[in-house]
C-alpha cells in the first residue's frame, strides 16, 4: 500500500466526479440511518458537554447568561484562548469517532452488517494515537490561524484558513485507519494527494456539502441524516484515490487490531 500511494503522489492519478458521486449516494444509501443516529448521539453529548464547561468556565448561571456573557467576551484574549483550547480538546475526544462513520462506509462498500456500535471502536484500537494526535494538529492550526486573524479584525483570512487547512488534511484519517500510516506520513501524503487533483476534490466536496445542508428543510433534525453524505464523499474519494487491498480489506473488516 505504501508503494501504491507513493506512485501515486510521483505519478498522479484520474478521477472521475461522476463515479465520484455515484460512490458517495451508493454509501449514503446503505449508511445514512445508523450514521445520522450515530451523529445524533454525539452532537447530544457534545452540547451537553461544550454548554456545561462553558458556562462553568465563565460562571453563567443560565443561556440567557452565558450569550451575553459569549458575546462580550467574544475578543478578549482569555476568551480566545479558552475556546482554542476548547476545540483542540474536543476535536481529540471525537477525532475517533469520524474514523468510526469512515469505518461504516467501509462495511457498506463490502456490504457487510452495520452497527452503531462500530462508530466507537476505534477508540480501542491500535490507531487511536495517530488519530487523536494528527486530528489535534489539524484543529490546532486551523483554530489558532483563524482566531489570530479575528483578533486582528481579518475575518477573511480566518474563514480561507478554515477552509484550505481541513480540505487538504480530508484524507488524513483514511490513511491512517486505511493505509496503516502513522499521523506523520498521513499528514504528508494527505495534502500530497489532494495536492494532484484540488479542484475534482473540491467540486466534490461542494457537492456533498449541498447535499448535506438539504437536511436543514426537514426542520434541522434531518441535517443530522445527511451530514453522512460528507462522510461518504471522503470514503468515495479515498476509494478512488488510494484504493484497497483486498487482503487488508478483509482483515480491517473482520477486527480491528488492539
Amino acid at each position: 500500500m505504501e508503494f501504491k500511494i507513493k506512485e501515486k503522489i510521483e505519478k498522479g492519478y484520474s478521477l472521475d466526479l461522476g463515479k465520484l458521486i455515484e460512490d458517495c449516494f451508493e454509501i449514503y444509501k446503505k449508511t445514512f440511518l445508523i450514521a445520522g443516529l450515530g451523529y445524533i448521539l454525539m452532537g447530544i453529548v457534545i452540547a451537553i458537554l461544550y454548554f456545561s464547561i462553558f458556562m462553568i468556565f465563565m460562571g453563567a448561571s443560565d443561556i440567557t447568561e452565558w450569550a451575553v456573557k459569549i458575546e462580550n467576551m467574544q475578543f478578549q484574549s482569555n476568551y480566545l484562548i479558552g475556546s482554542v483550547i476548547l476545540t483542540v480538546v474536543f476535536t481529540a475526544l471525537i477525532a475517533p469517532l469520524n474514523a468510526g462513520f469512515l469505518k461504516l462506509c467501509l462495511l457498506a462498500k463490502k456490504n457487510q452488517e452495520l452497527n452503531l456500535g462500530v462508530i466507537f471502536e476505534y477508540y480501542n484500537s491500535k490507531y487511536v494515537k495517530d488519530i487523536i494526535i494528527g486530528s489535534v494538529i489539524i484543529s490546532f492550526i486551523t483554530v489558532t490561524l483563524s482566531t489570530l486573524f479575528q483578533r486582528f479584525e481579518i475575518p477573511a483570512l480566518g474563514f480561507v484558513i478554515q477552509v484550505i487547512v481541513p480540505f487538504f488534511t480530508v484524507l488524513f484519517i483514511p490513511l491512517v485507519i486505511f493505509a496503516n500510516q502513522n499521523y506523520g506520513e498521513a499528514l504528508q501524503n494527505s495534502v500530497k494527494l489532494v495536492v494532484k487533483k484540488p479542484f475534482h476534490i473540491a467540486l466534490a466536496l461542494i457537492i456533498a456539502l449541498i447535499g448535506m445542508f438539504l437536511g436543514l428543510i426537514a426542520l434541522c433534525i434531518g441535517m443530522f441524516f445527511t451530514i453522512p453524505i460528507y462522510t461518504a464523499m471522503i470514503f468515495s474519494i479515498y476509494d478512488n484515490v488510494v484504493g484497497f487491498e483486498e487482503n487488508s480489506v478483509i482483515d480491517e473488516i473482520g477486527q480491528i487490531e488492539e
